[in-house]
């Protein structure tokens, strides 16, 4: 699940403790065992609550609006990060680590390798027993993982980009000038569905992948289509749905802004917490 911990009354802050463990509770009982905490720091509380509840998190940076093409970037991301890693380290609910996210070309500047590479580095040294992601998405220069993040919304289209994976172990990369999965590495679907839902008059402006669902059926069939095209392939290891919770400008949570569930979380449930191939 993604999770990017915005609130009504505190935007990045938690107004109260029990709104941390509620938004944990609210995952689980969706069918979610985990999630990426997005491009942000989480309060450690959360941390506690998650370790408590056996719900397991990937540690990130918020890295939105840092340029990425400079090298000397390195200066405003890296000793923050290296803090977060070692506030954080004994946390058993952190599998992993992630500092980028989708490091997109900077007015026409490309990513700087080195400072993806830098990066993680450091994060591997300061802690060897976790995976890391050197950036979420794109573009990949060295990781532990390859993760994707693909929004098709056809769900024969999105189940036929991955089933090379489970023939030869290849897949047809969108972005080849710049990454390949090379067939060894977990293969991570991290960021997916996104679908608008909203039944708010004159939200029109919130961010949702389209074509928004006509109807409840139609949304979950079109969720659980493509969320089996991941369950049913035994060379992905681990999904990511997006996401958790409308924000203030995104209208695609499975709850809204204000927690309030927008299907039965029985009917969602089912959809995401059947055993998957890659357990066989």
């Amino acid at each position: 699940m993604l999770d990017q911990g915005f609130y009504p009354s505190g935007i990045y802050t938690a107004p109260f403790d029990t709104e941390l463990q509620g938004d944990i509770e609210k995952s689980i009982a969706m069918g979610f065992n985990g999630a990426r905490l997005h491009q942000k720091v989480f309060e450690e509380r959360f941390l506690y609550h998650a370790d408590r509840l056996g719900y397991i998190v990937w540690g990130e940076y918020p890295n939105w609006g840092l340029d990425h093409s400079y090298a000397d970037s390195v200066y405003g991301i890296l000793p923050e990060w290296l803090e977060e890693i070692e506030r954080d380290f004994n946390h058993p609910s952190i599998v992993g680590w992630c500092p980028f996210n989708e490091t997109w070309d900077e007015n026409g500047r490309k990513q700087c390798d080195a400072l993806l590479s830098l990066v993680y580095k450091a994060t591997k040294s300061a802690d060897p027993t976790r995976p890391c992601i050197d950036t979420s998405g794109n573009f990949h220069v060295i990781t532990d993982i390859y993760d994707i993040h693909d929004y098709e919304q056809n769900t024969e289209i999105f189940k036929k980009s991955y089933e090379k994976l489970s023939i030869d172990g290849t897949y047809n990369e969108r972005f080849s000038n710049r990454q390949m999965y090379d067939g060894e590495k977990p293969f991570f679907v991290s960021e997916y569905g996104g679908t608008k839902w909203t039944d708010k008059d004159g939200w029109g402006y919130g961010w949702g992948i389209l074509p928004d669902p006509r109807s409840e059926e139609e949304f979950i069939a079109r969720i659980k289509g493509l969320t089996d095209s991941i369950l049913d392939n035994p060379a992905i290891f681990a999904l990511c749905y997006t996401q958790l919770t409308d924000v203030e400008q995104e209208q695609n949570g499975l709850y809204t802004y204000e927690r309030i569930a927008k299907f039965e979380p029985e009917k969602i449930r089912a959809v995401f917490s059947r055993k998957a191939a890659v357990e066989d």
